[in-house]
């Protein structure tokens, strides 16, 4: 039997330029669509700007709540939504309670578009249980 032979080169270059460029595409193309060009989901919230921020608190004994604007704002505790809104808050201060309400903080995040008269309410809510209640707030640009 006759042995054949190719004449062509053998060379893998063309190969491994060609993985090179793809992988410089493929990176550009990230960097081209990073997160600023995709959607973004979850809460926007934009507090009130204060020059009276909070500093430090216990967070063994505290709770954010957070409420967002709209036509019927929606209260999140901790990130899960509390149902019933400003009513269903209610339970959840009772929930809480085990002798020494002086040391809960509660702590409300809202947006500069939610209504006073709602952050006046859960306000009202957690002093009557006699917890700490603290405005959360941007620091000022000054």
């Amino acid at each position: 039997m006759r042995r054949v032979r190719s004449k062509l080169q053998d060379s893998a270059t063309p190969v491994v330029a060609l993985a090179g460029i793809n992988l410089v595409l493929l990176l550009g193309l990230c960097v081209l669509l990073n997160t600023h060009r995709l959607p973004k989901y979850g809460l926007n919230i934009c507090p009130a700007e204060s020059h009276f921020v909070l500093s430090r608190y216990d967070r063994n004994f505290s709770h954010v709540i957070t409420i967002t604007p709209g036509e019927r704002p929606r209260l999140y505790l901790e990130g899960t939504e509390i149902t019933g809104g400003v009513q269903g808050l209610e339970p959840l201060l009772q929930s809480w309670e085990d002798g020494h309400p002086g040391r809960v903080s509660v702590i409300l995040v809202c947006d500069v578009a939610v209504p006073v008269g709602i952050v006046q309410q859960i306000a009202d809510q957690v002093l009557l249980h006699g917890y700490n209640f603290s405005l959360s707030a941007r620091p000022s640009a000054k």
